[in-house]
């Protein structure tokens, strides 16, 4: 009976082929779509689990000790590592990473010289490879970083310096702070880090090999260049475990707050607790927080959430609209199913003939939809800038015996109201042409169009905001001007003085300005702990960055009060400008109160060592040293040449060329000019490697993952659109097949076509108008809950809900356009001649 029930829908799906194609096409869509969410969501999820200890590996997190203490941070001290191994045994093994930062390196193996900028280089403890499971491909694990000036690179990275040659005991060299070279020795190859870690490197040096600056440093708890794991023993209890270790920072970390801040540990934490948090490894890249990975990348929850969602209801909607063109095409089956009634077939027969119907559209629709998805995910991983792959997952039988579950039940979901609905017509009315009007179903076909354009509708509207919101703060006002900055990178490596390439720089007519600084917006973190001489002189948390005179002039930045630092006074390397925020912090009032009570000559002090002071000479308009996402942090910007910071003479510099439109006028020119640049840098020190940037961009990569989102959200939407107005034309097909007499008896009595369309027409209307209704409230909500991440926000207006609606209505038209002409135009007499 299968063998004939296949048969018999296999006829009737050749017998009717454009329900088929509309059929066939929507669940396609509708499963191609869903195929691609699932396979990404798995990808985001399945992070790290090749590590053989996944399960008992943790992060140690803790408070953003530099910053908002609210915040979780992936960052430690390196004394917290050793605090755990004397306090915790429950861990079997504890490690850490130190980011060393960007750093020069270069190989003389090949016939010229290679010289390269590794922005992926840690130091890590021998123990490292007894926690995490990366392979080796030459070396021993074991031993490659068991001793001072040892290394092992990645494959591709052993290939970039020693070509096809044996990279084991070859040696590299790497560029020091003080422009010395060291020499390290190559004592492992590792296979390329799997692209599903949150760990990503493509060298790593043996932390011994800094043993003097960890002897000097390795005490401090506020040295948070460090990520500390720890791989727990089988059997530990996580919740006790994790309440035992509260106990390490209070009796740990006291002498750093005293030495350093001139604080007890309890001033120093002012009421915050110093928790200590165990993150599970699989948990890290996809987990809220901490926000950032100081070794590798950050997956976004969100984004997962809200392709989850869009992928169950836009297969929600395939179904939807199965059930809908099925039900439509209703009456070109009663007779069929009379005639089989009559023959003896039961209810329950019917059942399965159009239950395994259903089934053979889905599983169609499925081996349409794999074919879809392999063809669109290079262009979808290219779009979400991810790795994503079809091909591995057919040869594996979990897969496959999910893809058949998955077919199985989407039939039978989809297929049992059709079957149910189809199954209950009378033979003795179907075989006179007529079907009871009970059977129609009308508000539940209805109700199922309203819920697919209610979903439709608002993910339009849900688009519109994202669109919106990224244009808003690509256009908004950042306190400088960010455009036409060109900036070079690594100037650090130079050394201190600068001052040869500064003038080469400032005679280049392509120029107007020429600044140095030791950060560049929106990347200004670092920070420090300050206070006033006031008697309530309470330590607050502030940015830093510093700087010479002439990099205020590139960014063009507003003084409020007071002055920018002028080189001729040699007294002004000791004196600070602050940013209005900051003012505000030390509470000083804001630019209303200045003119009583001016923060200019007052004194900021550092809160930790020889607590230094500092004379306030100007205050700056507030302006985005950071993402707009986030809010204008407090800033306090220091002369460069300021020799009592605790990170003079070290540090990324850089600088900033304002560029002189009407001497570079294209594209052309531009790399002209950057070519000449890096000419500039090759002559005075052809060891440095040349990197570029412009200011805008940099603003613009701070939302590259909500432009990524915003392209996806929008091709899932044209989709759930699409699978939508199939939906409406299958309903507007069954419209038209109960109204036909009705239209015509309308047209004998002289109603003309315009008429009859509107008639036709208005049906649909209603239902788009109620889905709107039921569409805002919905969209509003998801829109409010997505812009609480933005410091900034663009206002939710009215004007986009407006805006869907009438796309909303536009498109209901166009696609019930075709049936309704055609059923206004069809000759009356033909459809009224058996009356």
């Amino acid at each position: 009976m299968i063998k004939n029930y296949i048969k018999i829908a296999w006829r009737n799906a050749l017998r009717q082929k454009q329900f088929t194609i509309l059929n066939i096409l929507g669940l396609s869509i509708g499963i191609g779509t869903c195929f691609i969410i699932g396979l990404y969501i798995h990808s985001e999820m399945t992070y790290d689990t090749f590590h053989d200890k996944a399960d008992r590996i943790y992060r140690v997190n803790q408070p953003n000790i530099w910053d908002d203490w609210n915040e979780i941070s992936s960052n430690t001290g390196p004394n917290v590592a050793i605090a755990l191994r004397e306090d915790a045994p429950e861990f079997e093994e504890v490690t850490r990473l130190l980011r060393t930062g960007t750093q020069i390196v270069r190989s003389n193996h090949n016939k010229e010289a290679s010289l390269y900028s590794e922005e992926q280089y840690f130091a890590v403890e021998e123990n490292f490879f007894d926690v995490f499971s990366f392979k080796f491909l030459q070396g021993d694990s074991n031993t490659a970083l068991s001793e001072p000036m040892s290394m092992v690179m990645t494959k591709k990275t052993a290939e970039r310096y020693f070509g096809t040659e044996n990279p084991i005991g070859k040696t590299v060299e790497v560029k020091d702070y003080d422009n010395s070279w060291k020499t390290y020795t190559v004592k492992g190859v590792l296979a390329d880090v799997p692209y599903k870690s949150h760990i990503q490197f493509d060298m790593l040096v043996s932390l011994k090999s800094y043993s003097e600056m960890m002897q000097r440093n390795g005490w401090k708890w506020i040295w948070t260049a460090f990520s500390t794991y720890g791989l727990v023993k089988k059997g530990t209890d996580i919740a006790a475990f994790t309440k035992k270790i509260q106990a390490i920072p209070p009796k740990w970390a006291p002498p750093t707050t005293e030495r350093i801040f001139n604080q007890t540990f309890k001033e120093f934490t002012a009421g915050h607790d110093w928790t200590l948090y165990l993150q599970p490894l699989r948990e890290i890249y996809l987990s809220e927080a901490p926000a950032i990975h100081s070794f590798g990348p950050t997956g976004n929850p969100m984004f997962v959430k809200i392709f989850g969602a869009i992928g169950i209801l836009v297969l929600i909607l395939s179904s939807i609209n199965f059930m809908n063109l099925s039900t439509a095409r209703s009456s070109k089956r009663a007779k069929e199913i009379g005639v089989r009634k009559v023959l003896g077939s039961k209810r329950k027969a019917l059942i399965k003939q159009f239950v395994i119907e259903s089934t053979l559209f889905v599983l169609i629709g499925t081996v349409f939809a794999l074919i879809f998805v392999q063809l669109s995910l290079g262009i979808f991983s290219t779009i979400a800038d991810v790795q994503l792959e079809l091909i591995s997952y057919l040869g594996n039988p979990v897969f496959l015996a999910i893809v058949l579950l998955f077919v199985l039940g989407l039939g039978l979901i989809s297929g049992s109201y059709p079957a149910f609905y189809l199954s209950m017509f009378q033979p003795i009315e179907t075989l006179k042409g007529k079907i009871n009007t009970k059977f129609k179903g009308k508000g539940i076909r209805n109700g199922l169009v309203v819920f697919q354009f209610t979903i439709s509708i608002a993910l339009v509207i849900c688009t519109l905001f994202v669109q919106k919101q990224l244009t808003y703060t690509s256009s908004l006002d950042l306190g400088f001007e960010k455009d036409n900055i060109l900036q070079i990178h690594n100037i650090e490596q130079i050394g201190f003085d600068t001052e040869a390439l500064k003038t080469k720089l400032e005679s280049n007519p392509a120029f107007s300005k020429v600044g140095k600084s030791f950060g560049l917006p929106p990347n200004i973190w670092s920070g420090d702990r300050y206070k006033t001489l006031e008697s309530n002189n309470e330590v607050v948390q502030l940015r830093n960055v510093r700087t010479e005179e002439d990099y205020l002039d590139v960014l063009g930045v507003e003084f409020i009060a007071g002055r920018n630092f002028d080189s001729s006074r040699p007294n002004d390397k000791y004196k600070v400008i602050l940013n209005e925020k900051a003012v505000k912090t030390l509470g000083w009032g804001n630019r209303e109160t200045y003119a009583t009570n001016s923060p200019i000559g007052k004194i900021v002090a550092l809160a930790s060592g020889s607590e230094d002071e500092f004379e306030v000479m100007g205050v700056v308009k507030d302006f985005n040293i950071n993402s707009v996402q986030q809010e204008i942090a407090p800033l306090v910007i220091i002369h460069h040449q300021n020799d009592k910071v605790w990170d003079y003479g070290a540090g990324l510099s850089y600088y900033s060329m304002k560029l002189n439109p009407a001497v570079v006028k294209n594209p052309g020119e531009l790399q002209i000019l950057i070519d000449g640049v890096k000419n500039d840098i090759a002559q005075i020190d052809p060891s440095v490697p040349f990197e570029y940037s412009f200011m805008d961009q940099d603003f613009e990569n701070t939302f590259v993952s909500e432009q990524r989102m915003g392209v996806i959200l929008s091709i899932f939407t044209v989709m759930a659109l699409l699978i939508a107005c199939l939906g409406l034309f299958g309903l507007a097909a069954f419209t038209a097949e109960q109204r036909i007499k009705e239209l015509s008896i309308r047209k004998v009595l002289g109603a003309k076509v315009s008429e009859l369309a509107f008639l036709f027409s208005s049906e649909f209307t209603k239902l788009v108008l109620i889905s709107i209704i039921l569409a805002s409230p919905i969209a509003y909500f998801l829109v409010d809950e997505w812009l609480k991440d933005f410091a900034y926000r663009t206002p939710i207006d009215s004007w986009v809900f407006i805006v869907a609606a009438i796309s909303a209505f536009v498109i209901t038209l166009v696609t019930v356009s075709f049936q309704t002409i055609k059923a206004a135009s069809t000759n009356p007499v033909n459809n009224l001649r058996a009356e």
